[in-house]
This record gives C-alpha cells, sequence and structure tokens, in this order.
C-alpha cells in the first residue's frame, strides 16, 4: 500500500492489478510513457532458479490470462490481471483511519477477475472498519452483485452523456456512498445526479490534454448543488474553473478538512 499524489484519497491499494478494458495501454501507470515504472524497470519475477529477473519488454510476459504473483513480483505478467494475495493484510497495518483507493490500477469488477479474488478484498474492507475503501469500476453491473458496507464507497467513471447508462447502474447498488469520478470531462453531462452522493470532477493531463469547456463544469456543479451533492474539484482544472473546493460526502469516519477551510458543508449542502 502507498502514499498517493491523488488528491481525494490517502493511500491506494492494489491487491489486484490489470485489466483487460482497451484503455489499460494508456490509463493505469501511463504504460505507454518511457517514464512509467513498467517501461523503466520491466517485469519482476520469480525465475526457475528462485531468484528475482526482470524483463523490459514486460509485454511479452502476458499471455491473456489472470494470475496470481508471488511475494516480491511487482507485475511479473505486465498488465494482465494479477492477484497479490500478500498484499491482502496492508490496510490493516495502517492505525490511522485513512481513505483508501482500492485497485487504482486495474478494475476489481472487471467481468474477468475471479470472485474469490474479490471476496478476499472484501474480507479485508469488513475487517478494518476504521478506514474508508473507495472502489471505481468501469463495470459497475459485476458490483451489483455485493452488498457494501458502511466504510466501503463505490463509484464509476464517467466522461460525458455517452457514459449515463454506468451512472444508472452505479446509482442502483447497495452502498452508503455512490459516486461518479467525472475525469476526464470530455464533453456536457445533462443527466439526472439524484441518487449519487458523491462527484469528482477533473481534467485531461498531458501536453496534449483537451480540457472542458467552463460551462460543462457550471451545469454539473449546479445539478449538484440543488441535490446537495458534495462536489470534489481536482487541482487540475484551475485554468478553466478558479473556484476550486474539495467537499466530502457522509456517511464517512473522516474530517473534512477541506471543506472546513472554505466554509463548505460535507453531505450536508455544497457551496
Amino acid at each position: 500500500m502507498n502514499k498517493t499524489s491523488i488528491e481525494w484519497c490517502d493511500y491506494t491499494w492494489n491487491p489486484v492489478t490489470g485489466c483487460f478494458h482497451p484503455c489499460r495501454n494508456t490509463y493505469c501507470y501511463n504504460t505507454q510513457k518511457k517514464t512509467s515504472p513498467l517501461n523503466r524497470f520491466g517485469a519482476r519475477f520469480l525465475n526457475d532458479h528462485g531468484q528475482f529477473s526482470l524483463q523490459k519488454n514486460w509485454k511479452e510476459r502476458q499471455t491473456g490470462e489472470c494470475h496470481i504473483a508471488k511475494k516480491g513480483e511487482i507485475y511479473p505478467f505486465g498488465y494482465d490481471p494479477t492477484f497479490y494475495p500478500h498484499r491482502l493484510e496492508e490496510p490493516c497495518k495502517v492505525k490511522t483511519p485513512s481513505r483508501i483507493f482500492v485497485v487504482d490500477t486495474g478494475d476489481l469488477f472487471g467481468w474477468w477477475i475471479p470472485a474469490q479474488w474479490i471476496d478476499s478484498v472484501m474480507d479485508i474492507v469488513y475487517k478494518c472498519q476504521y478506514h474508508t475503501f473507495m472502489f471505481l469500476t468501469k463495470n459497475p453491473s459485476r458490483a451489483k452483485n455485493y452488498t457494501f458496507p458502511d466504510n466501503a464507497w463505490v463509484g464509476t467513471s464517467v466522461n460525458s452523456n455517452q457514459d449515463e447508462e454506468r451512472a444508472e447502474i452505479i446509482k442502483t447498488i447497495d452502498a452508503p456512498v455512490r459516486f461518479l469520478s467525472i475525469e476526464p470531462l470530455f464533453g456536457n453531462i445533462t443527466f439526472s445526479l439524484k441518487g449519487i452522493q458523491w462527484v469528482i470532477i477533473g481534467a485531461m493531463t498531458g501536453t496534449k490534454a483537451i480540457l472542458p469547456k467552463p460551462e460543462w463544469i457550471k451545469n454539473i456543479v449546479k445539478q449538484a448543488s440543488i441535490l446537495k451533492i458534495p462536489v470534489f474539484l481536482k487541482n487540475n482544472l484551475r485554468t478553466v474553473w478558479p473556484d476550486i473546493y474539495q467537499c466530502y460526502p457522509e456517511p464517512t469516519n473522516l474530517a473534512c478538512s477541506a471543506c472546513q477551510q472554505t466554509g463548505r458543508q460535507t453531505g450536508r449542502q455544497t457551496g
């Protein structure tokens, strides 16, 4: 488990990595970039002699199947879905209540993930009630099969009105907080946010980034304000939307310092 620069959480926890989504080579760890960890170091795996080896061309390690890693291995099969059972207890070692983003380098609820992997992760979520675990998936229809405890938030990725179907599915999930991660914002969002408890908005990053139009942000913020949905505006919006505020929903076992500093309230009201 690692401290993270992701603004809306404290840690990332990856007992599972990799996925089969079309974006697998562009989002997680930016695997097309020369500076990505995979391209800099390669896949780390135990060889037949029980020693660790690095293979720079990690794509040759991919088989298009799911794998289970041994302790010390890092992306041993490139970006194929991989389970790291030795990472399961990591949240238990952090004693300070924290917001933990679960599997930011994959999709825990992808259709390809064995149910046993999900069950093992959920066991820890129930065990560490003092943490807030944040799940984000592009396959919310599978997450519907699970009941989430009070310390689990479940969201889906949305970029524009074209992703309305995912947003509608996430509204039906049995979780205390259902949220939308609207990042990057690529187009207008006019569908109803009713049934959502939190909204994150962010821009595309990188030298070729396409910035969202201010009116797109305005429409989301306005609707969220009417419905009293807290909004978390990422810092990368500053060039197009200077009023950056970062609010969290309730219930939560963590204080929302950002809201306190701006005088805004949490789930009860947004500015």
